[in-house]
């Protein structure tokens, strides 16, 4: 079993073109974070390419079915503004709101989903909240034991409660939302760490043996970041912006686009 660990992506859609040239896979993971880049063209490709390489991935790409989609930070604005009302009135979404968001983009986002017909229903099908293969469990930006219920576990939660969170994304009250919206404080949040889409990687990220092996993104370092190296729950955040991981029966190496 070889999966691929595809960080946040930030409009740079040519490494992953060329990872997915290059490498060989069983299943390819993405953490999440297509959009919103710091930069411009032709540094990154255009918000609405990447757009459109994201729909061909999900809907064309002849591997589609071995790709993971898992949710970031700066991908659940736009999904929830993809929405017949919004093609006139746009209003950003305070509980989904994240730097980089513009009305312009989600326009661009819509004609390219939504007025195409793949509106909630795909997104909730195609994406996830986290993924567990080969002993490892993938979100974008990590899971604390503070994020479960007592007594439950790991595997329950992945397989049965964040899938229904994730389905539920528009009903704010559903009441483990918190996994899509709470910002921790280190991050000008209100909750006391943040959910599986906002968790600080230093300052509020711990790994556990209860919660196990992880890979996540969403916290920029110079290199990978390791968390107890050579344990049974190590962990590993690979957003560098210049990094991708392959765990190959279940060990993980670290590449260099």
């Amino acid at each position: 079993m070889k999966t691929l660990i595809i960080p946040d992506i930030h409009q740079r859609i040519v490494l992953v073109e060329d990872v997915l040239k290059k490498e060989t896979y069983d299943e390819v993971v993405f953490l999440g974070d297509w959009f919103d880049s710091f930069f411009e063209p032709p540094h990154v490709a255009s918000f609405l390419d990447t757009c459109l390489f994201l729909r061909d991935l999900m809907t064309d790409h002849p591997n589609r079915d071995k790709f993971v989609f898992l949710l970031g930070n700066h991908d659940v604005q736009y999904i929830y503004l993809n929405k017949a009302h919004s093609h006139t009135n746009i209003v950003p979404i305070r509980e989904y709101y994240c730097s980089g968001f513009s009305k312009n983009k989600a326009k661009q986002f819509r004609k390219v989903f939504f007025d195409n017909n793949l509106r909630d229903e795909f997104f909730t099908k195609k994406i996830k909240l986290a993924h567990k293969s080969q002993g490892i469990i993938y979100s974008h930006a990590g899971l604390m034991p503070d994020h479960l219920n007592f007594n439950e576990s790991v595997d329950e939660l992945i397989d049965k409660v964040l899938p229904d969170v994730w389905v539920n994304f528009r009903n704010f009250s559903h009441n483990r939302n918190y996994f899509i919206t709470d910002v921790g404080r280190c991050r000008y949040g209100n909750a006391q760490i943040g959910g599986l889409l906002w968790l600080d990687g230093r300052h509020e990220f711990t790994p556990s043996k209860h919660i196990g092996k992880q890979i996540f993104g969403h916290t920029t370092f110079v290199e990978p970041e390791v968390y107890a190296q050579g344990e049974a729950h190590e962990s590993w955040c690979l957003d560098t912006e210049k990094h991708y991981g392959v765990v190959d029966d279940g060990v993980l190496s670290v590449k260099l686009y």
